[in-house]
């Protein structure tokens, strides 16, 4: 039976207030939601699920004590629901490997999941994700990747993690070349491992041309990426769009493993959004997103890397036109007005209906 959006309510359950996915897959579409006429309510834990919430040094050694206010945060959030209710589980609702939260919020409701990295392949996450994935009505992944793991084409709805278009706007073009040129990098410390994928080609395009390289972490870059000879900024929110203006080209390598396949192409995303040409792997959703030589770069050894940064380099006109066709194919289909209808479609599919 189709029920009335004057009598729904999609109830969003979300990691964290500052978690990155939750930002984009979870805040931003409860609000474009609510904007297209459908109530929406987000509860966010606090302290993260995952034991802390942007802590500074020393405390991140410390996440496992958080996760006690974690999960009473949690409960808390369990109360007030209605049966008409839709519940929309972004990523579970508690790191550990049980399952009886989002088993107690979607009882008797029409329940959706949805994940975005492969998180299957964390300890004990093959089984409670498949659990989740059979708990629930529909499911929405990130990419094909995580679709194919999900193994149920009949209620699952790729729909690809985006970029706020409105806060990621294009740059202005710096017609330099050489020593002028900045390439970078932005990601968290945990995943410095992914940049020295493409190590040694970024540095002897950097070698080459006089380039420097900018990182955007949340730590220090280790010693294995010197050669880079790195200018470090700390990631912080407030500046984030800021300081990735000041690169020229973004790169975002990937190791050819399972759980890279997985990932969302966020970094590369970005770039294009602010429309700087990107050259990333040729992994998992980077081949979705990107036409090499039209919107993008794929580099996969060594010697791709650095041919593909010394072309951008040493040409300011390439780089304007990569970097905008990059911006138009981010417009196009990883805006969020580009995947709303598909969001529309997943509820509508639950009985949730415009009919008044």
């Amino acid at each position: 039976m189709t029920v009335p959006l004057s009598e729904r309510r999609v109830v969003f359950f979300l990691p964290g207030r500052f978690a990155p996915g939750a930002r984009v897959r979870g805040f931003a579409v409860a609000q474009a939601l609510n904007e297209a006429g459908v109530r929406c309510e987000t509860r966010a834990c606090h302290p993260s699920v995952y034991g802390d919430t942007n802590l500074p040094l020393p405390w991140r050694r410390f996440r496992p004590l958080f996760y006690p206010a974690a999960l009473a945060s949690r409960l808390g959030q369990l109360g007030g629901l209605r049966a008409v209710d839709v519940i929309y589980i972004y990523r579970p609702m508690f790191e550990w490997p049980f399952t009886w939260l989002e088993r107690l919020v979607a009882r008797g409701r029409r329940t959706v999941f949805d994940f975005d990295d492969a998180i299957y392949l964390n300890r004990f996450g093959r089984s409670k994700i498949r659990a989740l994935i059979d708990l629930v009505e529909q499911v929405v992944v990130g990419n094909h990747t995580l679709a194919a793991f999900a193994d149920a084409p009949g209620k699952t709805t790729v729909i690809p993690t985006v970029i706020d278009i409105t806060r990621f706007t294009p740059q202005p073009l710096r017609a330099t070349r050489g020593a002028d040129v900045v390439v970078g990098w932005t990601g968290l410390h945990s995943n410095y491992r992914q940049l020295a994928v493409a190590k040694e080609g970024i540095a002897r395009a950097l070698r080459r041309t006089g380039a420097r390289f900018l990182i955007i972490s949340d730590r220090p870059p280790p010693p294995e990426l010197a050669e880079l000879k790195a200018e470090f900024v700390t990631w912080e929110a407030a500046t984030e769009v800021e300081d990735l203006a000041r690169i020229d080209i973004g790169v975002m390598p990937l190791p050819d493993e399972p759980y890279a396949r997985g990932k969302c192409a966020f970094k590369l995303l970005q770039y294009m959004a602010l429309a700087r040409p990107g050259v990333a792997s040729p992994i998992g959703a980077s081949n979705d997103v990107v036409t090499p030589g039209v919107d993008g770069y794929l580099a996969g050894e060594q010697e791709a890397w650095e041919e593909s940064l010394v072309a951008l380099i040493e040409d300011p006109e390439l780089r304007a036109r990569v970097g905008q066709a990059g911006r138009a194919r981010v417009e196009s289909a990883y805006s969020l007005p580009a995947v709303l209808p598909r969001y529309l479609q997943v509820l509508d599919r639950l009985g949730l209906s415009a009919a008044t």
